[in-house]
């Protein structure tokens, strides 16, 4: 047997002396697994309070976190002003979950309640219950729906047996019924044509009362024929239709119903808003002017060559939480001025004081001593 090959020597230095033997560093500790984000401390409880001085109307709501974080509790209740408006009236009462929600109505002695889940993979279930008074008018209905990755089925009862049922395939196959209390119901059905974007409709009465109608729908608009009696008893065949282009870079809008027709042309930049409308064969004619003066400052302005009215509103955005607006229209020869602190699209939360306000003066022009004063405030405490 061969003696086993020697590993050669390592090479000497100057001196004689073999060079240190570095040593194997040790491997690179494991990153630090990211700290998840600290969750929103949610205050005790949040109370929200609002008045309207229009409808001279208080309305506050009350909710706090129960179960753990797991749900929330919410209370409102509105009652009038003094000398006016509307009494002290019952609370609604909701619990609000994830997958589960509770919402009581005192005034109609119902309540709604939702509930979802997540049965198997991308199976999920999901139901809701309306359980109002009958005898008030209101309709009591039970609603259930499954939905997969290419199946969807939703079915709604009602207690006077009206039932809305649907079925969807995948992406190219939909069925739907309909019945209503008068005892007649209606029924769809849904294709996809191939695998183009276009797809085709039926549906009809139940029971029948004519031909079906017959829709096609297609990236630009959709074409529907139908069949309509007229006054004298007289069946004809009605085309109705949409159909929407892109014209010298700017959208071009044309609906025909009924024999009538209505094109609208839009044209916008980051400037200017430019928006004729004709219909035939009326030849009614109007048009929508929009300028953009600065970041901060907006133009606008309509008018109608049948009508001769006009209107027009300038609008100014001093910041997030601060703006204005002025306006006059003619036909109701009101002229007009709002003003909002605090932002009125979003929430009392992200602004100033967690208070918002809007302002609206209105001058009628032929009497202007009825000019009035109205304003909206909404505030939030936190405990």
């Amino acid at each position: 047997m061969a003696a086993p090959a020697l590993l050669p020597s390592p090479p000497m230095d100057e001196d004689g002396a073999a060079p240190p033997v570095l040593a194997t560093p040790d491997p690179a500790p494991p990153p630090p697994e990211p700290k998840p984000p600290l969750e929103r401390q949610r205050p005790p409880v949040r109370v929200t309070s609002e008045f309207d001085s229009e409808r001279r109307l208080f309305s506050h709501r009350l909710s706090c976190r129960v179960l753990d974080g797991l749900a929330k509790l919410r209370l409102r209740v509105s009652h009038g002003a003094g000398g006016g408006g509307i009494a002290w009236g019952p609370p609604d009462v909701a619990l609000l979950a994830r997958n589960f929600s509770v919402v009581i109505d005192p005034a109609s002695r119902g309540a709604v309640l939702r509930g979802a889940a997540d049965l198997a993979g991308s199976l999920r279930l999901r139901a809701s219950h309306n359980t109002k008074n009958c005898q008030s008018g209101e309709q009591s209905y039970i609603h259930v729906g499954c939905s997969a990755h290419c199946l969807s089925v939703s079915c709604n009862y009602e207690y006077d047996k009206s039932i809305v049922s649907c079925i969807h395939l995948d992406r190219c196959f939909q069925f739907k019924y309909h019945i209503r209390k008068e005892q007649q119901g209606e029924v769809s059905v849904t294709a996809n044509l191939g695998d183009s974007p276009c797809k085709i409709e039926l549906s009809s009465m139940v029971p029948p009362n004519g031909l079906p109608k017959a829709t096609f729908f297609f990236p630009k608009g959709e074409v529907s024929i139908k069949e309509k009696i007229l006054d004298e008893g007289d069946r004809i065949l009605s085309v109705n239709g949409l159909v929407k282009s892109h014209v010298l870079n700017g959208a071009c809008t044309a609906v025909y119903n009924d024999n009538a027709m209505n094109i609208k042309y839009r044209y916008k930049d980051d400037e200017i808003s430019f928006i004729p409308s004709i219909s035939l064969p009326s030849n009614s004619l109007s048009f929508a002017f929009k300028r953009q003066l600065t970041p901060s400052d907006k133009l606008s302005y309509w008018y109608n060559f049948d009508t001769n009215y006009w209107g027009a509103i300038y609008k100014h955005k001093e910041n997030k939480h601060l703006k204005w607006k002025a306006g006059y229209e003619s036909d109701n020869r009101l002229g007009w001025a709002s003003l909002w602190v605090g932002d009125a699209g979003g929430s009392t939360k992200e602004v100033p004081l967690k208070a918002k306000v809007h302002f609206t003066l209105k001058v009628p022009q032929d009497n202007v001593q009825n000019s009035v004063v109205v304003f909206h405030v909404k505030k939030r405490w936190d405990f």
